[in-house]
């Protein structure tokens, strides 16, 4: 456990102790193939490269203790070495939050410009700045031996989220996007007129093994049907409302979704958990028309 009264604080601004962001996570590792790992607390999911001298990580984890334990984890793999180089998948602190605790030795932090803006602009404890930014919508990295691609299909949740292709090892790594089973709770962030033709794109690349921000990798086939969720849950949405169920009254949308979808969806991960949410969301989305200029013209981004 580190000293939760001193441990960096992201926006938090209360006295207390930061008792929450303190204990140590457990955070398992396995290699992906050639110089690619992923390594899990279980529910958060990310992945570094090994270099020639050293290692380039991707995200941070969700806390400055959870960052320590991923670091741990890949001294473990890698002992003595330096993590040189950290790459931001997106803005949120609980996947970007705590380079300072994962790799305070880092020269290098990369972001997309999109995601840099809003890290610069926040300036949260702990989510050191980029260092190295990029736009557009594809850039190739070699960086101390190891390549990848970074790649921007527009707009899909958060800020300036992007993928990560791994080429030689056949695989594509991205946040909170994709990921096994339905989405979490009320989708926060998403920019959901945009997001499934978004996400397509990254189909027409060249990968057999697709890692997500959280839980377990998925192959070509569940990275599909979790698109099709997306889009079957838009479709429930508007028949929630063509049959008058109130888009503001949780307990009526979740006993429909429970009554309608529970033979059709109910084994799928999470179900029970969020439908619910889920459908509320795309309900109050297709009432207002969505939130932010994202929703409305899918900005950034393109054809990979």
């Amino acid at each position: 456990m580190i000293d939760p009264s001193s441990c960096h604080r992201g926006i938090f601004d209360i006295g207390a102790p930061l008792n929450g962001y303190a204990f140590p996570t457990t955070v398992s590792y396995r290699p992906v193939s050639g110089r690619l790992w992923t390594a899990s607390d279980g529910i958060y999911r990310s992945v570094f490269l090994e270099g020639d001298e050293g290692v380039i990580a991707f995200d941070t984890f969700w806390s400055p203790a959870a960052a320590s334990s991923y670091r741990t984890a890949i001294d473990r793999v890698l002992p003595g070495r330096e993590i040189h180089t950290v790459v931001y998948s997106h803005d949120h602190l609980d996947h970007t939050g705590f380079a300072r605790d994962l790799a305070p030795e880092a020269s290098t932090i990369i972001a997309h410009v999109d995601a840099a803006r809003v890290i610069a602009a926040r300036g949260s404890d702990g989510q050191a700045p980029a260092t190295e930014t990029w736009s557009g919508e594809r850039r190739s990295f070699k960086i101390d031996g190891a390549e990848f691609e970074l790649i921007n299909p527009g707009a899909t949740h958060g800020n300036g989220n992007v993928a990560a292709w791994f080429a030689d090892a056949r695989t594509l790594f991205m946040v909170d996007t994709v990921i096994p089973g339905v989405g979490y709770t009320f989708f926060p962030d998403w920019h959901l007129d945009s997001y499934v033709s978004n996400m397509r794109q990254l189909q027409e690349l060249d990968w057999d093994s697709f890692i997500p921000g959280h839980f377990w990798p998925l192959d070509r086939a569940g990275f599909h049907e979790n698109l099709a969720y997306y889009e079957r849950i838009s479709e429930v949405a508007l028949d929630a409302l063509a049959e008058g169920v109130d888009p503001d009254d949780y307990p009526a949308i979740d006993a429909w979704c429970r009554e309608r979808l529970g033979g059709e969806l109910g084994r799928v991960f999470r179900y029970q958990e969020y439908i619910g949410m889920n459908v509320m969301r795309y309900m109050l989305h297709h009432v207002t028309g969505g939130w932010g200029l994202e929703d409305a013209c899918g900005t950034g981004g393109g054809t990979p």
